[in-house]
């Protein structure tokens, strides 16, 4: 959770490490729009933190 409050940013690699899916899964999500990513030019995605949020349950 630490990462999550350092980066704004996220490679899928990592995407997958925090939400516990496979990168497959991870490329989906973006493909589907489940997850909002940003490509610069034919780089790497990288993944909004807030994305990320949005999909991890709530602390309770």
């Amino acid at each position: 959770m630490d990462l999550l409050k350092k980066k704004r940013l996220f490679r899928p690699d990592e995407v997958a490490d925090i939400l516990c899916l496979s990168r497959r899964t991870v490329y989906r999500m973006i493909r589907d729009g489940r997850l909002s990513g940003v490509r610069l030019g034919s780089g790497p995605w990288r993944i909004a933190r807030e994305s990320i949020l949005q999909l991890m349950p709530q602390s309770r």
